[in-house]
């Protein structure tokens, strides 16, 4: 089994880009996980990024790093303003790595590694651990 290491970008853990009023409202009917998304395409920042694939028919491999963002500055100030999109504000900034490896004859899973942490080194060093990890089965 060969394992394709992909390049991955940690943007910063918060957005500060406030979104456009006609976006504003375009989204008001929506759950606030559509303006949170929106805020990260304003951004330029990925909500999740492959850090490792594989080609085989026999295991399915999911390996991904999710950015959780907070908010500062204009977009913080715009959040307020709109009492349904308030929840936001309470997100907090973190990267989580989640990977597993899974066969899929059995559906058994032979690896999973989920950890979190702000600090972009230990994430950059939990990829190369896992990838490490997946390359020994």
């Amino acid at each position: 089994m060969k394992i394709q290491r992909e390049r991955v970008h940690l943007p910063s853990l918060y957005t500060s880009t406030s979104l456009n009023p006609n976006t504003i409202k375009a989204i008001m009917s929506s759950p606030y996980e559509t303006a949170y998304r929106m805020y990260l395409i304003a951004e330029g920042i990925k909500e999740t990024q492959d850090f490792a694939t594989i080609h085989t028919n026999e295991y399915t491999l999911t390996a991904v790093v999710r950015n959780e963002c907070a908010f500062m500055g204009d977009a913080k100030r715009q959040i307020m303003t709109i009492p349904k999109f308030n929840v936001l504000l309470s997100k907090r900034p973190v990267y989580v790595v989640k990977c597993e490896l899974r066969c899929l004859s059995t559906n058994k899973i032979l690896y999973r590694c989920e950890f979190k942490h702000k600090n972009q080194e230990l994430i950059y060093n939990q990829i190369q651990e896992c990838i490490y990890n997946l390359e020994k089965i």
